[in-house]
């Protein structure tokens, strides 16, 4: 009798143990269900507007990290789409704030809605043209919440610089840039570390953006482009941007 409670007891412990077990890894798998970024993915996302910004995220994961893009000056936030939607495919919120559009620059805000918006959210700042300054200009004044920067034909101003900050940078630039002179852009490099990764993309200015019809190209001298050429240089954009951020969040 002794030994058939001994063996009844073990049975119940290891039972216990058994289902334990099975229910933490149960757990697990629910809570398990953040993006895996060392990995090509191809979520669903939706696209969340408010009188602040424009918001793509991705469904059904949880990002960790994510990009606040600023725009260029007059171009509004749906000519970045392309990028933006790629990133939440991908698995990251990206999230253009509504700035004047006369005063991508000017119109900077020191504490973004988006920040407040995400707090889970470990973000990147980009922009382009005068949106690439603004973002130069956040990255500086609060470097300690800034993932890394990414800057598209930047036109920087002031005094702005994150050479010290530590940041990991991407820059990209146009073959074809009709709207920065060569001394915008030599100014530019000046306000980013040696060790910022650098390409320059055949295309042009606007076309970071698809604000880019041939009548605004003609307006900047700026290609002019084919159509097939505007969309290499905007899967350029989108590869190098993907290959990027992943290499500084998989570190």
């Amino acid at each position: 009798m002794t030994i058939s409670r001994k063996i009844i007891s073990t049975l119940i412990i290891l039972l216990l143990v058994a289902t334990t077990s099975v229910m933490l890894l149960a757990c697990d798998t629910d809570d398990d269900n953040y993006v895996d970024y060392s990995t090509s993915n191809n979520f669903e996302y939706e696209v969340v507007e408010n009188a602040d910004m424009v918001s793509y995220v991705p469904l059904n994961v949880t990002p960790k990290y994510g990009l606040i893009f600023y725009v260029g000056t007059v171009i509004e936030p749906a000519y970045y789409e392309y990028l933006a939607s790629a990133l939440a495919k991908e698995g990251y919120v990206a999230v253009i704030p509504k700035m004047s559009l006369y005063m991508a620059y000017a119109g900077y805000k020191e504490v973004e809605p988006a920040f407040a918006s995400y707090p889970d959210v470990e973000f990147f700042v980009g922009g382009h043209s005068q949106g690439g300054g603004a973002a130069v200009r956040r990255a500086m004044e609060n470097a300690s919440t800034v993932k890394g920067v990414v800057l598209y034909a930047p036109l920087c101003y002031n005094t702005d610089n994150i050479v010290d900050c530590n940041l990991p940078t991407l820059l990209l630039e146009a073959t074809n840039d009709g709207v920065l002179t060569a001394e915008m852009k030599a100014n530019a490099l000046t306000r980013i570390s040696a060790d910022a990764e650098k390409y320059m993309l055949t295309g042009s200015h606007m076309s970071f953006s698809t604000f880019d019809d041939d009548g605004v190209l003609t307006m900047f001298n700026d290609g002019p482009l084919t159509q097939e050429e505007k969309d290499a240089q905007r899967q350029n954009t989108i590869s190098y941007t993907l290959n990027f951020m992943r290499s500084v969040v998989t570190k």
